[in-house]
């Protein structure tokens, strides 16, 4: 991912995930890039809205060594569900899908209270199929995009390349936000 500073550009990031359904083994995988990256991803599935079920007791995870590195990224059907275990947890980034709130007026509700009583970073997560547009009214409430290269919840997917031209329009229309690409790229 490729953060922009006034009008320098910082080298691309790469942020290690972590897919698991016990503390156990999201614990034995932590321990191994931990000291290495400065966030890594933790996916957390309901099972709902992507995949099957993942481990999901977020105050768990408030015992992994140097919590501040954990990016969230939450593919739950019902965001508001999981505020109050986000802000005890207060990881250092979080991200929700676009898609689990369309429908709802739920996502400034969400984005503004983790916001509020946490230090995190708040992205918004974007599939493939879903039109970068449905963004901008809540570019205001987020500090970086991830684009999926393809739809969360079945692991071995290829890429969707047509990702790269959706994050290509995206970043000439917003060249100030952060983007990052998640799902085999």
């Amino acid at each position: 991912k490729n953060r922009r500073i006034g009008n320098t550009m910082k080298e691309p990031e790469i942020i290690p995930a972590i897919l698991r359904n016990t503390f156990e083994k999201i614990s034995e995988d932590w321990g191994k890039v931990a000291s290495h990256a400065r966030y890594i991803q933790i996916d957390e599935t309901d099972g709902i809205f992507a995949g099957n079920a993942g481990f999901l007791d977020l105050a768990r995870l408030g015992e992994l060594s140097h919590p501040e590195k954990i990016e969230l990224h939450m593919m739950v059907q019902t965001p508001g569900d999981f505020v109050d275990d986000i802000i005890e947890l207060n990881p250092g980034r979080c991200i929700f899908h676009i898609e689990a709130f369309l429908g709802t007026m739920d996502l400034p509700f969400v984005y503004n209270k983790i916001g509020e009583h946490t230090s995190a970073e708040m992205g918004i997560a974007i599939n493939p199929d879903t039109p970068a547009e449905r963004l901008t009214e809540f570019l205001p409430l987020i500090q970086y995009v991830l684009f999926m290269g393809y739809s969360p919840g079945i692991a071995g997917q290829p890429v969707d390349t047509s990702v790269f031209k959706k994050i290509q329009a995206f970043h000439a229309a917003h060249p100030t936000i952060t983007l990052a690409a998640d799902g085999h790229v």
